[in-house]
């Protein structure tokens, strides 16, 4: 992290999908991941790694896990006296109120983004788990010259269902974009944006002030798809692994993929390191009778019973006899003697009590709520 983009700020809008219950009591992008890390470390150590100094988190609601996680910043070197880490709650004088979408965020933070004197923008939007170097990005947008550069990956093979999660894209030839469709309902291209968009500071302050104007509140229905003709738009075509979590069924399959190697590697590339809040917990204990197999598991757990492809975060206990399948158990759960997991997804401090069996489905795993005792 010893480069410094010095012409390149990041922008981050922490998404306010709901994925009931991990969400009822924290931000999208606070969600933990992969154990020990949450979802906005990915984008927070790419734009770290770019060498990005001045980096807005732009929140709607439910923020402080959020920014109990990230604070100061500091596991990002984003910890300075000038610029740094910027936690920007929502300003509803500003929004007079109302937060109906993404350019009403953007409207809120517009005094950062005005005190702010770098050039260029990387703007992103969404809970996105990718390792992405954003130095080739923005070189990729000043090469072609363009107003706006949009970051996409080709997901073909995927089903209609799931690229109609996506903003999708059709690209010419020359990787121009000549036509943007929001989450459409029957998909004519697999080019799924990633919610990564750059461009000069200058365009997104105009573009904010003349939305802000109309009452548009979309950034991509309102502000990019109807201005097309006015604008160089250009996709930049990432090759590795990416995803959005805007669901349960996202989210814990982003979750299990980091089980197999190939994934992990990738997205844990030592040069390119992901980083995150630091604790200090002693290391994992296995019992003598302890089955693990294929398993991601954090500092503090206490393991005596059976686990197998499971993702576990810091201080779970699994006691013996106990026997855990395909799940996502977080912080501090207790599983008691006796108990029968297999698909489920535990919040924080959940308790399960001996004997209980609790059985949900891989495209529909059964969530807990933080706290709950069963």
């Amino acid at each position: 992290m010893n480069y410094i983009m010095r012409d390149t700020m990041g922008i981050i809008i922490a998404g306010d999908e709901k994925i009931p219950p991990i969400t009822d009591i924290r931000s999208i992008a606070a969600m933990p991941i992969a154990g020990r890390y949450r979802i906005i470390d990915f984008v927070l150590s790419n734009m770290a790694n770019a060498g990005i100094v001045n980096v807005g988190v732009a929140t709607r609601s439910k923020y402080s896990s959020l920014m109990d996680h990230i604070k100061s910043g500091k596991p990002w070197d984003l910890d300075r006296k000038k610029q740094g880490l910027n936690i920007l709650p929502p300003d509803l004088e500003r929004t007079m109120g109302r937060i109906e979408g993404d350019l009403d965020l953007l409207a809120g933070i517009r005094d950062y983004i005005r005190r702010s004197h770098q050039t260029y923008v990387i703007l992103v939007m969404g809970a996105g788990v990718y390792n992405i170097n954003f130095k080739k990005v923005l070189a990729s947008h000043k090469e072609n010259q363009a107003d706006i550069t949009i970051v996409y990956k080709d997901m073909s093979g995927s089903e209609e269902r799931e690229l109609s999660r996506f903003t999708l894209l059709d690209i010419n030839s020359e990787n121009c974009v000549t036509d943007i469709e929001d989450k459409p309902y029957y998909p004519k291209t697999s080019n799924a944006g990633l919610g990564i968009y750059v461009m000069e500071k200058a365009l997104l302050e105009s573009i904010i002030d003349e939305c802000s104007a109309r009452g548009d509140h979309d950034f991509i229905k309102d502000a990019i798809a109807k201005k097309m003709e006015g604008l160089r738009i250009f996709g930049y075509k990432f090759e590795g692994y990416a995803d959005i979590v805007d669901s349960m069924k996202s989210y814990y399959r982003n979750n299990m993929l980091f089980l197999q190697e190939d994934i992990r590697k990738e997205l844990f590339n030592p040069k390119s390191p992901i980083y995150t809040k630091t604790k200090d917990q002693t290391p994992a204990k296995y019992g003598d009778e302890a089955e693990v197999s294929n398993c991601f598991i954090s500092d503090g757990c206490i393991i005596e019973g059976k686990i197998e492809n499971c993702i576990l975060s810091r201080g779970v206990k699994i006691a013996k006899n106990a026997v855990v399948r395909n799940s996502i158990i977080m912080q501090d759960a207790i599983i008691e003697e006796g108990v029968e997991l297999d698909y489920v997804v535990f919040d924080k401090e959940v308790h399960i009590t001996k004997g209980r069996r609790l059985i949900g489905q891989e495209c529909y795993p059964l969530a807990i709520a933080k706290g709950t005792i069963v």
